[in-house]
Order: structure tokens, then sequence, then C-alpha cells
């Protein structure tokens, strides 16, 4: 469900851009109002603005339950809107990371809710990514995250971390065809490479790029053929009109992988 809906939103917009959905308080105009209704409002004009350049939506789950059980209510009707409106699948940002029936209670949420895929993390093994993919469920394994202090972690060890992570996830995906990719930040450049000859297969959710400060071009020249959904949250929501930040970024990707 998942690729066969990001295709075809890809082929329509002509780009793999992300757009996205953190709809932080603060950013929020007063008109909307203070109120789960408001963040709707919100959310769906964003929805509707950028719709023409995405290939996708990403939600981040904190966002929503900042207000509490109306917020996951927001999500689930933001996400049929999104379905019922455009072709683009939604991405669960939640980088889950339980094992056992925990992990499977979090798949039926997100499930729950309508979403397509979502993040989750494996400091605790494959156990930790196989109860949601057993569900169907397109799984993005945090494997190269693009915030600077990740480096104590993921680059410890020999070979490092963000490499073993690769292997684990690429093991999974070849008892699970299609469910599972990667999440690999632009602002690790030399890592990414690395990544992409231990991993090149898989696809790529790459966060990093905007107001994090990643190079695109650079991104996509160190991995080259790599299927990459690139996303764009802060600078495209909290752009002065949003639906034009996201139609200049699915340019400069298109663009870039153009020239090569």
């Amino acid at each position: 469900m998942f690729l066969s809906r990001l295709e075809r939103a890809a082929e329509r917009s002509g780009s793999w851009l992300c757009v996205g959905l953190d709809p932080r308080p603060n950013q929020i105009p007063q008109n909307y109002g203070p109120t789960a209704r408001g963040l709707l409002r919100y959310c769906e004009q964003l929805v509707e603005s950028t719709e023409a350049s995405a290939a996708a939506y990403k939600a981040n789950l904190g966002f929503f339950l900042t207000w509490g059980p109306p917020g996951l209510k927001v999500l689930e009707r933001l996400t049929a809107y999104i379905h019922q409106h455009t072709e683009a699948p939604v991405i669960l940002d939640a980088k889950w990371g339980d094992i056992a029936s925990t992990a499977q209670a979090y798949a039926f949420a997100a499930q729950s809710v309508g979403v397509d895929a979502l993040t989750c993390t494996v400091y605790m093994g494959a156990d930790a990514v196989i109860p949601f993919v057993e569900r169907g469920l397109y799984t993005f394994v945090l494997t190269l995250p693009s915030n600077p202090a990740s480096h104590y972690m993921v680059d410890h060890g020999s070979p490092p971390n963000y490499l073993r992570v690769a292997g684990l996830a690429a093991e999974v995906e070849r008892d699970f065809r299609g469910l599972v990719g990667l999440v690999v930040g632009a602002t690790r450049l030399k890592a990414a490479a690395q990544v992409y000859r231990a991993a090149g297969q898989l696809m790529w959710l790459v966060p990093g790029v905007g107001a994090q400060g990643g190079d695109l071009r650079e991104m996509l020249k160190v991995a080259p053929h790599q299927r990459m959904l690139i996303n764009v949250s802060r600078a495209v929501a909290g752009a002065p009109e949003p639906g034009k930040a996201a139609q200049d970024f699915a340019e400069r990707i298109r663009v870039v992988k153009e020239s090569g």
C-alpha cells in the first residue's frame, strides 16, 4: 500500500518531496483558534497548499500528542483527509522501539489512525521491527540521525553502529519484501555514502534538508542511484507561503536529480 501510493504520488507531483506535519502550537495562526478543530483546519490547509508538490506526508506523533486525546483524533481525521484528497501516503514519525506485545500494540495504534508507514528504532534488535512489518506497515528504521549528538551512539563500534543497523534492516527486508526502509540524515554525508554501499537497495527517508542545513545536492551526489524521499518540515510549514516553499523544494529535488 505504501509503495504503490508513493509511486503514484511521485509520478503525479514529479518529485520525491515529503512534507513534514509538525504542528507546533506557536506556529498555528491565531485565527484558527486554540482548539483541536483549529489544529485540523490548519493541517488540512497545509496539505491543500502543498499537495501538488508532495509525494508523501510525515506526521510527527509528538506534536499531535501535545493536544491529548483530541490530537490523536485530529491525526486520524487528517490521515483520512490526505488519503481522500491526494495519492500521497502518510508516514507516522514515532520512532518506536519496543518489542513483543508492546510493539504489536504500537502497530495496532498506527493502523487505527490509518497511516501507511512509520519510523522505528532498533536498539532491541530485529524484534523491534518485525511486529510492524508483519502487519504490513512500511517501516523506516532510524539508521543515521541528522542531529550532531547522535554521533556518540551511532558512530560507536567497528563497524559503526549505523552500518550494523543498516545491515539488520536489510536482513528483515529479505523476509518482508517491500516493507523496510532507512532514515538517513542529510547532515552526515560521509557516513551516508557508507550506508549507500552497505544497503543501497532500501528506500531512504532523508531528514536534515531545510532548517537543519543539510546539502541536498551533496546528499544526492554521495548516493546517486538511491531512492530517497526528502523530508522538509519547518522550512515548508513555517514559510510565509508553504505551497510556494514546497514547490521550490520539489523543483530543487528534480533539478538536482536530473543534473546527476
